[in-house]
């Protein structure tokens, strides 16, 4: 089986969605209060950044792969 790439923004989206509800979770069985205005915000954020990390990793492997096919061929003919 071939191995893929890591998908970050599925991962941190995941995680955080995660993390929310096993906040919720929390305070739910501890009768804390957790303030719900947050969880949009940090959600976007958390989603932005790792889009942000996406495509600044594509674009490096592009670069690398451009500059691959651009570099001529150091084999002996």
């Amino acid at each position: 089986m071939r191995r893929h790439d890591l998908d970050w923004v599925s991962l941190v989206a995941g995680l955080v969605l995660t993390g929310f509800a096993a906040a919720y979770l929390l305070s739910s069985l501890t009768g804390a209060s957790l303030d719900a205005r947050y969880v949009w915000p940090v959600v976007f954020v958390a989603l932005g950044a790792a889009g942000l990390a996406t495509a600044i990793r594509a674009n490096a492997r592009e670069e690398r792969a451009f500059t691959e096919l651009r570099e001529p061929s150091s084999a002996p003919e």
